[in-house]
């Protein structure tokens, strides 16, 4: 052990700071997403009048810098606002943390503790955490703006939740409050009633995928900070920035990956990002994610996995195809298939997840479907289906 620490110590540095590569990094700058900033500001600016903003409901797909966009503007927000002398508060809860939404009592014992109201996290009735909460919102005698990111995941988990925060102004008396909702499911609300969508009566804003170009010039900017200089070959980002537009346009994975693929350097003693590391860098995450997200995943979900694995070589394959073996798989587990529309949903999931790439396409009388490709899975599947023979 005492010898790879010192042999590590000893050798070249890759990174001048690596940190700007974390996901958790919020840039200062958010490049090709100018548009997206300009409207997202517009629907908050009401906030500076001391008016209640619209509801917002933003989609996209991982890492196409929802979150980023988000917390920037709110940010700004903010900070105008206490120039201007006006109370303006911006509060952000991820629902996908455990154990945080697992309950409508722990959401709200959370916010309230976030925002000064102490408060047990167990053993009290949910009505009095609501409370609670509802008193801390009003503590604030201000515009709170409440930031609930993976909006899906509170949906999924306690579907009332939402209708009690889009009608919590008619009981507040010195603050109001406006959600904002990201999400990367498109039918985050089709399971909610049609009350809860008509107390919301949200704005939509959509964040679409990078293209090569765009990516380029986020790793470029980031990449500048990231490492040392002459460290990262200009072949090697633009290899990281296509395989990522290719997969999703998800600038997050590019941005693990170029320092997946520093570290790598590192271990092996190099100085010298290129082409080569990134290949391997690029083979370790594609195992690592889907192998790791494959064991999480619930029952029905990896039939339907193992029914896309049943049909790998074929060159194209639809929803309904996967449908058929899922169904089979389904019934010889003595199990009541889901319907077509949920499974559908499911594949939606598993291109989110970045397991499987897909596009709905028009078969003119026939409807639409769904196209997937399962280019991510080829060089994994031996492996998954090891992993879900008792699936």
């Amino acid at each position: 052990m005492t010898r790879i620490f010192e042999s590590f110590a000893s050798k070249g540095q890759v990174f001048r700071s690596k940190h700007v590569l974390q996901l958790s990094y919020v840039p200062e700058r958010l490049p090709h997403r100018e548009q997206q900033l300009e409207q997202l500001a517009g629907m908050l600016a009401p906030a500076l009048r001391m008016e209640i903003p619209s509801n917002i409901l933003i989609y996209g797909k991982p890492g196409t810098g929802k979150t980023a966009s988000t917390i920037f503007v709110g940010s700004e927000l903010e900070r105008i606002a206490a120039e201007k002398g006006i109370r303006v508060r911006f509060v952000y809860v991820n629902a996908g943390l455990k154990k945080l939404t697992d309950t409508e009592y722990r959401l709200y014992a959370y916010l309230a503790n976030l925002l000064g109201r102490p408060f047990p996290h167990t053993g009290l009735p949910t009505s009095q955490a609501y409370e609670t909460f509802a008193q801390s919102i009003d503590d604030q005698k201000s515009i709170v703006i409440l930031v609930i990111d993976e909006l899906d995941v509170l949906v999924k988990k306690n579907p009332d939740v939402l209708y009690t925060l889009s009608r919590m102004n008619s009981e507040l008396k010195n603050s109001k409050i406006s959600i904002i909702g990201i999400t990367n499911n498109l039918n985050t609300l089709s399971s909610v009633d049609a009350r809860t969508k008509s107390s919301l009566s949200e704005e939509d804003l959509i964040f679409p995928p990078y293209n090569a170009d765009q990516i380029a010039d986020i790793l470029r900017e980031r990449s500048q900070e990231a490492f040392l200089r002459d460290v990262l070959d200009e072949d090697a980002l633009l290899f990281v920035s296509a395989h990522a537009a290719k997969a999703h346009g998800d600038a997050r994975r590019a941005l693990e990956l170029l320092r997946v693929s520093g570290e790598m350097a590192e271990r092996e003693g190099s100085n010298k990002v290129n082409r080569e590391k990134v290949a391997k860098a690029i083979t370790k995450l594609d195992s690592d994610h889907a192998l790791s997200v494959t064991k999480t995943l619930p029952h029905h979900n990896k039939l339907i996995l193992k029914a896309i694995l049943g049909r790998c070589d074929e060159p194209h394959l639809f929803t309904g195809d996967i449908y058929e073996g899922y169904e089979q798989l389904a019934s010889d587990s003595g199990l009541t298939p889901l319907t077509l529309r949920r499974v559908s949903d499911i594949l939606n999931e598993f291109d989110s997840m970045g397991l499987i790439s897909s596009k709905i396409i028009s078969r003119g009388r026939y409807g639409r479907t769904r196209a997937v490709s399962t280019k991510n899975l080829s060089s994994l599947r031996t492996k998954l289906e090891r992993l879900l023979i008792h699936a």
